[in-house]
């Protein structure tokens, strides 16, 4: 722990300033710049079960796992910690419910953190590994776990410096969840062999089993591009533009709404109709292009679209959930990187639940065809359903072995 301790007080000028910068890009405000660097103490009264979810994503886990867990302590004061604004703002506060930003893992500042807020267990959803929170955590007798886990190209990929490291905090961890072979054999590969790990499968297909019906907040046909990556919205918007579609929109929905300049200076503006939600610009019978640049509507625009393409996929990103798309049923279109869910890519392309194009230039066949036949479309969705019907109790599973684990007081 020596080497990552040295590493994190060398980069500290650089964290600091990186915290600072997405605080003022993203509008996090001071009070995310104050607890990412530990400058201010959580005001709790009692002891927590704490959830650690980075992003949107794994907050909407926490919630799910909440959800289920309050009804079994419902005494408890759930804690979840996350690393955005964004995913801060699916969390809606209560007696029983608290947020706050994790600390940058600097070993005095997690160690004073975890003093203050008491947790009876640290749940870590997903992917996040920080050796100082893990190391502490085990020296206090705090049971630790890692749920849906997965790791990232870049996590696998990484110095061997890093990896030693790792090698170190994972087996400190009581047990790691895994939602695949493919991810437990990564987890396996990357910490030794003396790790408590299981294969529970993906929770995320227990997200959807209830869906809330919306009004359409677009008034006419379209087809929906969601979680879009830096220049996937130009080869989508190239490719769907070739198919001289006039009664049917795309939306495009970006995974982070604040590229709407990015997206715009892309495009040819003179030769492209578009409409942009967050401005309020209304649609029009010759809008071709709506860019739906807010936050809180993807549930709206998805039941309502005729079929989806889902983003993180044309570019090396390793791709986006699919899975609520599948719960309302619809037609999913992929790109080739579908790295973080390669799994649940394999299974649905398999049981021709999705289709996955090898490039941008096989979209307008893609799309032309799904636009010209209903029968496909339903065939698609309904395989989908059917998947996603099969795995809807994987989260009872998961809090099982949570409630195994949380140290009764």
């Amino acid at each position: 722990m020596y080497k990552y301790n040295l590493f994190l007080y060398l980069l500290t000028p650089y964290l600091i300033l990186k915290v600072i910068f997405n605080a003022i890009r993203r509008k996090s405000g001071i009070t995310f710049i104050l607890q990412r660097l530990g400058l201010m103490r959580p005001k709790l009264n009692r002891e927590t079960i704490w959830i650690h979810a980075s992003s949107i994503g794994e907050t909407k886990i926490a919630l799910s796992l909440y959800s289920k867990l309050i009804l079994t302590y419902p005494k408890a004061l759930f804690f979840i910690t996350t690393t955005t604004s964004s995913s801060k703002s699916l969390i809606i506060e209560s007696e029983k419910l608290k947020h706050y930003y994790l600390p940058l893992d600097w070993q005095i500042t997690i160690k004073k953190f975890i003093t203050l807020i008491k947790p009876r267990i640290c749940i870590i959803v997903e992917t996040e590994i920080w050796p100082n929170l893990i190391n502490i955590c085990k020296n206090n007798k705090i049971p630790i776990m890692i749920i849906n886990g997965r790791l990232s190209n870049k996590t696998l990929q990484t110095n061997k410096l890093i990896k030693n490291i790792y090698q170190l905090a994972l087996p400190k961890i009581n047990l790691i969840m895994c939602k695949s072979e493919l991810e437990k054999e990564n987890f396996i590969n990357l910490g030794g062999s003396n790790l408590n790990i299981e294969v529970t499968g993906n929770i995320k297909f227990s997200q959807y089993s209830a869906i809330a019906t919306t009004d359409n907040i677009i008034n006419k046909k379209y087809v929906l591009a969601v979680s879009t990556q830096p220049d996937e919205e130009r080869q989508i918007i190239v490719e769907w533009l070739k198919t001289h579609e006039k009664k049917v929109l795309l939306v495009i929905a970006p995974r982070h709404p604040e590229r709407l300049g990015d997206i715009l200076s892309d495009l040819p503006l003179d030769r492209v109709e578009i409409a942009i939600r967050s401005k309020n610009e209304r649609i029009r019978n010759s809008t071709q292009i709506y860019i739906a640049d807010t936050v809180g509507e993807i549930e709206n625009l998805m039941e309502h679209c005729e079929f989806v393409f889902v983003g993180g996929s044309l570019v090396d990103h390793g791709g986006h959930n699919f899975l609520e798309a599948a719960a309302y049923g619809k037609s999913i279109i992929v790109g080739p990187y579908m790295n973080n869910f390669r799994a649940e890519t394999e299974e649905f392309c398999k049981k021709k639940a999705m289709l996955m194009v090898k490039n941008s230039d096989s979209l307008k066949y893609v799309f032309e065809k799904l636009l010209r036949s209903k029968k496909t479309r339903e065939l698609l969705g309904e395989n989908a359903k059917k998947i996603m019907k099969s795995k809807k109790d994987i989260i009872d599973n998961y809090c099982k072995s949570i409630q195994s684990l949380i140290v009764e007081k």
